[in-house]
């Protein structure tokens, strides 16, 4: 494909400038021919992709193509959900994710998960940062890691002088980085991110991508995001899903193309994804 320069207004691309070392990739994940069926049904076919150490890895595409099925790969969440399995293969850190040893409740705990809609528990704002460590058994002051989960939402300040009231009295940005300081008390190494930003205004949206570039320092970060202009703002690579009707007619999604952000947004090297970053389809 030859070179094109895409206009993508007020949008600030993430790349190489960042002070990130994209050209040598230290796989977190690696994922070989992934396919997820739901029954008889393929929801996705044939994904190849590495997820590098500490980085924000973004998935965008239109709806039904994929992207969240496969997020929920990353911890297993899919083996909830009656009928569904996967095939092909997803390695963590060189070990196979789907192996007869490994249990999914520890893939869970290492690798932490931040839904749509923020779903604290009806408990405490301490309660609900406390449950995850207090069903884990970890060890140490349970007030200091507390603080220091909340400290790491960037949530501390606004909420320790009400660390009893109800967790449901938060405002909705305030819900979300309070979702995320629970995934990070367990102290896990990634954190999945399933469009974490759509029910939020912009202000918080605003936030809680801040976040997420900060705590991008420590954990590995995939957000599944619909919107293209947070991708660009957020993310280290991109990978750009699309959905597919075979000869039957039935819609299957997959991977078009997977890069560092910066050429995604710039020079991508598939005409769909071109098209879909310009608003020509999707």
């Amino acid at each position: 494909m030859s070179e094109i320069g895409i206009s993508m207004p007020n949008v600030t691309v993430r790349g190489p400038e960042a002070p990130r070392n994209l050209e040598s990739l230290d796989p977190v994940f690696q994922v070989e021919d992934l396919s997820v069926f739901y029954g008889d049904y393929e929801a996705v076919r044939n994904v190849d992709m590495t997820i590098g150490n500490r980085e924000i890895t973004a998935m965008i595409g239109p709806s039904g193509c994929g992207k969240s099925t496969v997020l929920r790969c990353f911890n297993r969440m899919n083996d909830l959900i009656p009928g569904a399995r996967a095939a092909g293969k997803i390695t963590y850190h060189g070990e196979d994710l789907y192996g007869d040893h490994v249990d999914p409740i520890e893939v869970r705990r290492r690798i932490g998960m931040v839904f749509q809609k923020p779903n604290p528990f009806p408990k405490s704002i301490y309660d609900n940062i406390a449950y995850g460590p207090r069903v884990n058994g970890m060890k140490g002051k349970m007030d200091d890691l507390v603080e220091q989960a909340l400290t790491q939402a960037a949530l501390w300040d606004e909420v320790k002088d009400k660390l009893k009231q109800n967790a449901l009295s938060l405002s909705g940005g305030q819900q979300q980085r309070l979702c995320i300081a629970r995934a990070i008390a367990v102290k896990p190494e990634v954190i999945l991110m399933d469009e974490p930003c759509s029910a939020l205004d912009p202000i918080a949206t605003t936030k809680i991508e801040d976040l997420m570039q900060e705590l991008s320092r420590d954990y590995t970060i995939v957000i599944v995001t619909h919107n293209m202009q947070q991708a660009a703002r957020v993310s280290d690579r991109t990978a750009f899903f699309t959905a597919e009707v075979d000869e039957a007619g039935v819609r299957h999604g997959r991977l078009v193309e997977f890069d560092e952000t910066s050429r995604i947004f710039t020079n991508p090297a598939d005409k769909r994804t071109e098209d879909y970053i310009t608003g020509r389809f999707g």
